[in-house]
């Protein structure tokens, strides 16, 4: 990206290997979640970090659960955790949300997460 100039990288996440720190998500989850993903968890939170440390223009899209449902152009996005009671979103909605940040200069050097 350095020798092209390219800025702008759009990378997406994982909700759920940030859960400990998310103030709506069930306690149970919280404990049981991040033991069956931890392996995948720890790739994405190093991911964000190695990605976070650079000088480009990154978004880190924290998608939630992923479906294969339709695109909705409904979901909710806030910054860090998903919104409360957030629990899926579909694939089509976070390319609908990807496709978006292209465009526009919003989210910028910032993970906000998705769902319905």
């Amino acid at each position: 990206m350095e020798k092209t100039g390219v800025r702008r990288l759009i990378c997406v996440s994982a909700a759920g290997a940030f859960i400990s720190g998310d103030p709506h998500m069930n306690r149970l989850v919280k404990i049981i979640l991040p033991r069956v993903l931890a392996t995948q968890f720890a790739d994405t939170r190093r991911m964000e970090d190695l990605v976070g440390r650079s000088d480009l223009d990154w978004t880190m899209v924290r998608a939630s659960r992923l479906t294969n449902g339709p695109a909705t152009g409904r979901y909710r996005v806030s910054p860090d955790y998903p919104p409360r009671g957030g629990r899926k979103i579909s694939r089509a909605d976070v390319a609908n949300f990807i496709g978006a940040m292209l465009t526009e200069a919003s989210w910028v050097r910032s993970a906000p997460a998705l769902a319905y």
